[in-house]
């Protein structure tokens, strides 16, 4: 099994997070991005999330497969948001590094 398309997906949601400024962490973390920055970056990983997902499974299974992941990745998302935001938004760059290096392993 594949979870690279699903940290990316994590890492996309957590940055279309940064774009709202509801959900902005108040002391402002030392990686964040400006909110047009965010959203674009957002939906660029959501299109990688996709693209490896589809080169990973093929193209009806890859589709499956992303919405599969990226819906948990949004419910934990979600769940680390309400409970630690620093943590959530800390896990976002780092599942993003740990799935690049997974992809090119």
């Amino acid at each position: 099994m594949s979870l690279e398309p699903g940290l990316i997906s994590y890492a996309a949601l957590a940055s279309l997070a940064l774009s709202v400024m509801k959900h902005r962490p108040t002391p402002a973390l030392a990686f964040m991005p400006l909110p047009t920055m965010a959203r674009v970056t957002g939906w660029l990983l959501l299109a990688v999330a996709l693209l490896l997902s589809l080169w990973r499974f093929g193209g009806p299974q890859g589709v499956v497969a992303w919405i599969g992941q990226t819906c948990v990745a949004g419910a934990v998302f979600v769940l680390m948001l309400s409970w630690r935001s620093h943590a959530a938004f800390t896990l976002a760059v780092v599942g993003f590094f740990v799935a690049v290096a997974m992809a090119f392993a």
